[in-house]
């Protein structure tokens, strides 16, 4: 059954917009294969936090003997995977390294389990006649990478889990069928000296609810996923005390705005993006000095290219596809 429904807000970003259909895209063969069935619980966007660490899961998979986290991947050309598995994408006719999905979702295993394993008091009871607390340290989840129906996957032989979005649900299928039998108690497969337990039907309703829960939404300016706030709130922060503003080239901005941009020769924050001889850079409003625009992806730190939309100014990755917000032009004064 699907617990949470696939929900992104709309954008004007068009890598952006191109990730999220390749997530609608999984998220509808999710929903023809599980939408009905009781016993397997389907999440998409789900986003973690723990501490100061966060993680952003596409889809994840839950049953009582295991979880499968999916990552999906817009690829429109081809990808490509060595044999050591660093891959690499198609893009304007030409081959970019990329980083690795299947890494990224190991990471986000890692991160769901540590989650689990400290809330496990409340999500699992005991065993041994109520003397020994249950763990999630066996709890199987494994990932899977789901590429665009559209899209080419190369690799010189044995591949990881990575399927086109049409296969993944009967790859699905099988690792669901693979836990099952990880978890048996007399199981004689080798691996079940470490990984397999299956969870009660109630801990299975209280891990689903627990994940429901623990999602904390990146924009909290979208009314269809924005938890409830508490019945008192921080105060603004005063002007002395707001964010120190971002330099020329700096990765940090917040997700839904552009990062605070300033002159490199007076340090103020008036500025404008224009286009000259060389490419686009910034002209300051106040001491008419020009600074040079050097964006780097936050995703990959490779050099990102500036894509204008209106007033809006986007800088974009073409190794990773990632694009986020650079600037926004003040409005044009009219005399």
């Amino acid at each position: 059954m699907i617990v949470k429904e696939h929900r992104v807000p709309p954008t004007t970003d068009r890598f952006q917009r191109a990730g999220d259909d390749a997530e609608r895209q999984m998220a509808f063969y999710l929903r023809r294969t599980y939408g009905t069935d009781p016993d397997v619980h389907v999440f998409h966007n789900l986003r973690f936090e723990q501490g100061e660490d966060a993680a952003q899961i596409d889809h994840l998979i839950l049953h009582r003997s295991g979880a499968i986290i999916l990552e999906s991947k817009s690829v429109t050309s081809a990808v490509r995977i060595n044999e050591r598995e660093e891959w690499a994408r198609q893009w304007n006719g030409r081959w970019t390294g990329m980083p690795s999905p299947i890494l990224q979702a190991r990471r986000q295993a890692d991160f769901l389990r540590s989650l689990l394993e400290a809330h496990r008091e409340e999500l699992l009871g005991k065993f041994l006649f109520g003397f020994k607390q249950k763990s999630f340290r066996a709890f199987v989840i494994d990932v899977v990478v789901a590429i665009s129906d559209q899209g080419v996957v190369q690799h010189p032989g044995k591949l990881p889990d990575v399927c086109k979005a049409d296969q993944v649900p009967g790859r699905v299928r099988e690792l669901i069928a693979d836990h099952v039998q990880l978890a048996k108690v007399f199981s004689k497969d080798p691996r079940s000296d470490t990984w397999g337990v299956t969870i009660t039907a109630e801990e299975f309703a209280r891990l689903s609810a627990f994940l429901q829960s623990k999602h904390m939404p990146r924009n909290p300016q979208n009314p269809a996923v924005t938890p409830p706030l508490p019945a008192q709130t921080e105060p603004p922060t005063p002007p002395s005390q707001a964010a120190p503003a971002v330099s020329v080239g700096s990765r940090a901005q917040r997700p839904s705005e552009a990062p605070t941009v300033t002159c490199r020769h007076c340090q103020g924050s008036g500025v404008e993006v224009a286009y000259g001889k060389y490419g686009y850079y910034l002209k300051c409003l106040q001491c008419e000095g020009n600074t040079r625009i050097q964006p780097t992806c936050p995703t990959c730190q490779a050099k990102a290219r500036i894509r204008k939309a209106g007033a809006e100014f986007f800088a974009e990755c073409a190794d990773c596809q990632t694009s986020f917000l650079y600037h926004r032009n003040p409005p044009v004064t009219r005399v």
